[in-house]
């Protein structure tokens, strides 16, 4: 290591665990822990030493039969490559851990520094941080609807905005968090290294999904590579033009954030507005599911009524040549979270349907419709309950839909468990 302050190297490496680049586990954390007091000894572990001293193994640990230790040592040295890259450390040094070796190291942070360069083009961004950008702007364009709005006193966003079903999570003071349902993807790599193609795995769902995947087969890590990558359905952000006028129109301020960086706390301290594919629910899907008479079909574009058994299949992802009419469904509910929080979760199997529900939502009409279920329904307490539309899809576009099911929700049972 760089003759550095031993208080330097140690509260650069407390920031790096708190920023929680490592993850849930602490396994990495007293990982990072063990290689900064060996280079502060200036000594270089050997693989056996690690193996027992900081996982736990005996003297018989086979470090040519056990890939243990350099699963590890692989998903450390790149946790703390992405938050070098996000971060640049306050003390002028980062913590590097060269490749092919198990020591760490204080580098200088240079001017030259790629964590310290200007922005990189946006073509070139991880997809996450454009749709920030675009949200940036479109909340810009949306303040200054809300502020133009002035020939009516109270205006048709306002009135939806105090609707029981828009309500529970525009009407108090507790945070809203806006969940834009990404898509993790992955890179695999041919003999050379080099990016043969992107994998889409509805398995993982994040870098600690596939760090996990590493340890149970560590052969992978020559063949998969993190690339820090996420995609975004267009439908997506097109209905939140559509949700976020709702929400500023109540006067409400929000937080977007993409579902791979949704944190268990955030569950509790809270309101969820959800909008995505029913495939990118990811964390959600277990609770959105939980209490509902619906149940999700392997690939992800077809729901069941296990009460009546009817099944509700997307065609819009199985068009035949030259098809330009089919249906889709979109997805609606919402609940109580476990800490008087509310969730609302505006899905659907494909873009027609995902738009169909944020266009729903927006609509005075389909507002007052819903607002009659709730009432025929006559429970007390927050709104709990789920809707499904039929969506008349046509070249991408979704032109029609009509209400195909509609059930209230016994949200006592949907938070039973531990949260993830």
């Amino acid at each position: 290591m760089t003759t550095v302050d031993a208080t330097i190297v140690r509260e650069e490496m407390e920031r790096i665990v708190a920023s929680g680049v490592l993850g849930r586990s602490r396994t990495y954390a007293k990982l990072l822990e063990y290689l900064v007091a060996c280079s502060l000894e200036g000594r270089s572990p050997k693989e056996l030493e690690i193996a027992v001293e900081v996982f736990g193994r005996g003297g018989d640990f086979d470090p040519s039969q056990d890939s243990l230790v350099r699963v590890y040592m692989h998903n450390l040295r790149q946790k703390l490559e992405q938050y070098g890259a996000k971060q640049p450390p306050e003390s002028g040094y980062r913590l590097v851990i060269p490749r092919g070796e198990y020591r760490l190291m204080a580098e200088p942070v240079r001017e030259s520094d790629p964590a310290l360069a200007p922005p990189a083009p946006a073509s070139a961004r991880r997809p996450s941080a454009w749709v920030i950008a675009v949200l940036g702007l479109l909340t810009l364009n949306l303040l200054a609807y809300v502020a133009l709005d002035n020939e009516e006193t109270i205006s048709p966003e306002q009135r939806i905005a105090g609707s029981p079903v828009w309500a529970g999570v525009l009407d108090d003071d507790i945070p809203l968090v806006i969940v834009v349902g990404d898509y993790y993807i992955f890179a695999e790599l041919d003999e050379s290294g080099n990016v043969r193609r992107l994998i889409r795995d509805f398995s993982i769902n994040s870098a600690q999904d596939l760090d996990d995947l590493f340890m149970y087969s560590p052969e992978l890590l020559e063949s998969y590579y993190d690339l820090a990558l996420t995609y975004l359905p267009q439908a997506s952000a097109q209905a939140l033009t559509h949700l976020l006028r709702v929400v500023y129109a109540a006067g409400k301020s929000a937080r977007v954030i993409p579902m791979s960086e949704l944190s268990a706390a955030e569950l509790k301290s809270s309101h969820i507005l959800y909008v995505g594919y029913i495939s990118a629910l990811d964390t959600l899907m277990e609770f959105v599911f939980a209490s509902s008479s619906l149940a999700v079909g392997d690939t992800y574009d077809e729901l069941s009524n296990e009460l009546t058994g009817e099944v509700y299949t997307s065609g819009a992802g199985m068009l035949r040549e030259n098809q330009r009419n089919y249906r889709d469904y979109g997805f609606l509910s919402t609940f109580p979270g476990p800490s008087g929080n509310q969730f609302l979760i505006v899905s659907g199997t494909r873009d027609e349907g995902v738009m169909h529900v944020a266009q729903a939502l927006a609509s005075t009409d389909d507002i007052a419709l819903l607002e009659q279920r709730l009432e025929a329904h006559g429970a007390g307490g927050p709104p709990a309950f789920e809707a499904l539309y039929e969506v008349a899809g046509f070249d991408r576009l979704n032109l029609d839909a009509m209400l195909v099911h509609w059930a209230g929700l016994d949200y006592q049972n949907i938070w039973g468990g531990e949260l993830p």
